[in-house]
C-alpha cells in the first residue's frame, strides 16, 4: 500500500470504495479554460485507465500561482503552499508561462513527495493541446498515487497501452531526475524540435484571433477605409483589375508587416534583453509577439476582405463598375478589388491601432500570464529608474 493510499483509508466508503480528490489549479484565461474542460472527462479516464476501485472527484481552482513566481524550481513550492489548504490529495498546475530547463522546455515538474505536479502548456505545442494535457494528467495521477511511473518519455517507464499513447501524442520528451530542488521528477522536450514547439504553443495560448475584437479602433479604421476605397475609388477599381496576382499578394504582406510593425513600436511591444543571459529567452518572447500580432492580422484582414468582397457584390452595380473597366466585371474583378482595398485599408488600420489604449492592445494580443509578466518587467524597468535617478540627485 502506498503511502497516499494509507492516508486515504478515512476516506474509505461504505462499499469499500476509497474517494481521491483531484485538484487543478488553473492560471486565469486559457488555462483555466482547459481545466474547464478536463473535469468531466477526466473521472472516466481516471477509473478506465490507472483504477477503478477508486471514486475520482475532480475539481477546479483558478488562481495566478505564478503572478509572483517564475523560477521552474519555486513553483512546484508555490503550488504546494496554495493547495496545502485545500482537501485534495493531489494537486496538478496547469499555466500558461513558458519554462524551460536550459535550452530545454518543460513540459511538467512532478513533486512525488507533495503529491503535486506542474504542467506548462506552450511546451504542448499549439495543436491537440486539450488532448495531449488530458493524456498527461492521466499519467501524472497514475504516477503520484504510486499506480505507474508516468511513462512520458517514449513508454520507457510503462510499456502500457497509455504509456505507448502518451509517447506518441508527446514525443520526443525526456525525463531528467533531479538531485535538488523541489521536483523529484522533470519532463524536457529536445531543444530545437521542442522550442519550436514551444514557441507555436506560446502563440496558441496567446489566442491571437481575440486581436479582431480586442483593438476595436483598428477594426474600425480598416472596415471604414475599405468600404470607402470600394465604392467610391475608380482609381482603385482599375488598379485592382491591373496588377497581377503577385503584387496584389505582396500589397497584402507589406500592409500586414506594416501594421504589426506600427503596433509593437507605438505600444512597446518589444522588448530588450537586461543582460546576456535573456538574450535567447527575449528572442523567444519576440518572436512570440511578432507570430501573434501577425496571425491577429490576417484574421483580421480575412474578416475585413469578406465583408468587402459582399459590400462590392451588393452595391456595385455592373453598369457602374463596367463603365469604369470598359467591360463587363466578372467576379475576379470584385475578388480582386476586395483584396487591394484591403491591403490599402490595413494601413490605415495601423494608424487607427495608435488609438487603442496600450492596455487594450496588451489585452488583445496577450493571455493573462504574458502581460502579468510584462507589467512586472515594466514595474521592474521603472523601479531601476527610479534608483538610478536617485542616486544621481544625491
Amino acid at each position: 500500500m502506498t503511502d497516499l493510499e494509507q492516508q486515504q483509508d478515512p476516506k474509505a466508503a461504505a462499499d469499500g470504495r476509497r474517494t481521491l480528490v483531484v485538484g487543478l489549479l488553473a492560471d486565469p484565461d486559457t488555462p483555466a479554460e482547459v481545466a474547464e474542460k478536463l473535469v468531466d472527462d477526466l473521472p472516466d479516464e481516471l477509473a478506465a485507465q490507472v483504477d477503478r476501485e477508486i471514486t475520482w472527484d475532480v475539481r477546479t481552482m483558478t488562481h495566478p500561482v505564478t503572478a509572483s513566481v517564475q523560477d521552474p524550481e519555486e513553483v512546484l513550492g508555490a503550488v504546494a503552499d496554495k493547495t496545502s489548504h485545500t482537501d485534495w490529495d493531489i494537486g496538478i498546475y496547469i499555466t500558461d508561462l513558458p519554462m524551460q530547463h536550459g535550452e530545454r522546455p518543460i513540459l511538467v515538474d512532478v513533486d512525488h513527495h507533495r503529491h503535486v505536479a506542474g504542467l506548462s502548456l506552450p511546451g504542448f505545442g499549439p495543436f491537440l493541446q486539450h488532448h495531449k494535457v488530458r493524456h498527461a494528467i492521466v499519467r501524472l495521477v497514475a504516477d503520484l498515487t504510486g499506480t505507474a511511473d508516468a511513462g512520458l518519455e517514449h513508454g520507457q517507464h510503462n510499456p502500457s497501452r497509455l504509456g505507448r499513447a502518451a509517447a506518441k501524442h508527446l514525443q520526443p520528451v525526456h525525463v531528467i531526475h533531479a538531485g535538488e530542488g523541489q521536483q523529484t521528477r522533470r519532463y524536457v522536450t529536445s531543444s530545437w524540435r521542442g522550442r519550436a514547439r514551444l514557441l507555436a504553443g506560446m502563440v496558441r495560448t496567446n489566442q491571437p484571433w481575440r486581436l479582431v475584437v480586442g483593438m476595436r479602433s483598428a477594426l474600425a479604421a480598416v472596415l471604414g477605409t475599405s468600404a470607402y476605397l470600394t465604392l467610391t475609388s475608380t482609381t482603385i477599381w482599375l488598379l485592382s483589375t491591373r496588377l497581377g496576382t503577385g503584387k496584389l499578394t505582396l500589397t497584402l504582406l507589406a500592409a500586414i508587416a506594416l501594421m504589426v510593425a506600427w503596433i509593437i513600436g507605438a505600444h512597446h511591444l518589444w522588448e530588450r534583453a537586461r543582460d546576456p543571459g535573456e538574450r535567447e529567452e527575449t528572442i523567444l518572447f519576440n518572436a512570440s509577439t511578432v507570430l501573434t500580432l501577425s496571425i491577429g492580422v490576417l484574421v483580421m484582414d480575412v474578416a475585413v476582405y469578406v465583408l468587402t468582397l459582399l459590400g462590392s457584390l451588393f452595391f456595385l452595380e455592373p453598369s457602374v463598375l463596367g463603365s469604369s473597366l470598359g467591360r463587363p466585371p466578372t467576379l475576379g474583378d470584385h475578388l480582386a478589388l476586395a483584396w487591394l482595398a484591403t491591403g490599402l485599408a490595413t494601413i490605415a488600420g495601423a494608424l487607427g491601432s495608435g488609438l487603442d489604449s496600450e492596455d487594450a492592445v496588451r489585452r488583445a494580443a496577450y493571455g493573462y500570464r504574458e502581460r502579468q509578466r510584462r507589467d512586472e518587467i515594466g514595474q521592474d524597468d521603472e523601479d531601476e529608474g527610479t534608483e538610478a535617478s536617485s542616486g544621481s540627485s544625491s
